[in-house]
């Protein structure tokens, strides 16, 4: 009974101790984990995190067997239309021995003080169990404006047939390779510039890209990029660590700066190498058509920068090799682009006839 009564007393004696700390975010309900801690227990915690989790199978072993030990809870729903149900997006529990944890998305975050070390430990050992290892991405995320804030509506996209003998030039291939190897590392942050004429396959090739990769793919229009200093967009990209962003046009983000201070471009930087890049580990794809001699050149320091690759025309050799496998009996003496390639046209003449096109053939 003594058991039972102290474990009363010590849930309503849990409350916050500091106020100082901005717990809430003044301009959305996003709250951070480590100014939650601060607050109820005035301390500076210690940090363990897990990513993939299986939230629904870890939340309800978790409930069951640490009911004893949940002090206090805190959680934020969001109603999903599709589903047609309320889903927690953020979860609080305060746990004996001063152990919270915060569950987001999928992702859990320990947070304990030095003396909870091995408490913490053996937590940590128990949740790895619920990993999740994701499966293949086949979708691309859009960005809504829903429920006062900023959400993801998924799309699928379908994978373009792309073969890279003859789709692009030959120098693409280990460049298409790295790309695939560092976009699914996790906790990676990273800048990866596509340039060229319309038409010699960038967007083809990030359709193709996205079903190679195991993680969240967010597409951010032009209009959206000019907005990445919104306070709204610091709760989205906290609520979307380990995602690639997908930037195309992205001229007006990307040029020099000399003249006119440019915040988005900042906030870009921040992103790619900065303490929010390390924080969040957050890749961007971003695709131009300017000269390179455009861009900022605090984009291109080596550090920031992971890749810029150059769309050509074909070479001339796989511009005929792609002509002939699509049945035109016929050699051009020029270089084309693969979307003029496969939107290729013979006249009653016999003389080449081109039609503007965007991307290629699937």
């Amino acid at each position: 009974m003594d058991t039972l009564k102290n474990d009363a007393e010590k849930k309503q004696e849990l409350s916050l101790q500091n106020t100082n700390y901005g717990i809430l975010d003044s301009t959305s309900t996003y709250v951070d984990c480590f100014r939650m801690y601060l607050g109820y227990y005035n301390k500076m915690p210690n940090f363990k995190s897990i990513n993939f989790i299986d939230l629904d199978s870890f939340k309800n072993w978790f409930e069951n067997k640490y009911e004893n030990q949940i002090i206090k809870q805190n959680y934020k729903q969001r109603f999903d239309s599709q589903k047609k149900e309320l889903k927690c997006i953020d979860h609080f529990y305060f746990l004996k021995q001063d152990i919270m944890l915060n569950v987001e998305r999928n992702s859990i975050y320990i947070l304990f003080t030095t003396e909870q070390e091995t408490a913490a430990n053996k937590l940590f050992e128990e949740f790895k169990k619920f990993i999740k290892i994701p499966k293949r991405t086949t979708d691309i995320s859009l960005i809504i404006a829903q429920n006062g804030g900023l959400e993801t509506k998924e799309v699928y996209i379908k994978k373009p047939k792309i073969d890279f003998n003859i789709h692009y030039n030959e120098d693409f291939i280990s460049i298409h390779k790295t790309m695939v190897k560092q976009l699914n590392k996790k906790d990676t942050n990273g800048l990866y510039l596509f340039h060229g004429q319309p038409g010699t396959g960038k967007s083809t090739y990030i359709k193709y890209l996205i079903h190679q990769l195991k993680k969240k793919v967010i597409f951010i229009s032009p209009k959206m990029a000019g907005e990445l200093d919104n306070l709204s967009m610091t709760p989205f990209l906290l609520e979307n660590r380990n995602s690639v962003l997908v930037i195309e046009d992205a001229e007006e983000l990307i040029t020099s700066r000399e003249e006119v201070r440019n915040s988005n471009l900042s906030m870009l930087l921040n992103l790619t190498d900065g303490l929010l890049g390390e924080s969040l580990g957050i890749q961007i794809i971003a695709t131009f058509n300017t000269d390179v001699k455009n861009i900022d050149k605090a984009l291109l320091r080596k550090g920031r920068l992971s890749i810029i690759y150059e769309f050509k025309l074909l070479a001339l050799d796989r511009t005929n090799a792609l002509l002939q496998k699509l049945g035109h009996s016929i050699e051009v003496a020029h270089p084309l682009s693969a979307a003029d390639i496969f939107n290729f046209e013979i006249s009653n003449n016999y003389e080449p006839k081109l039609r503007k096109a965007v991307g290629f053939g699937n």
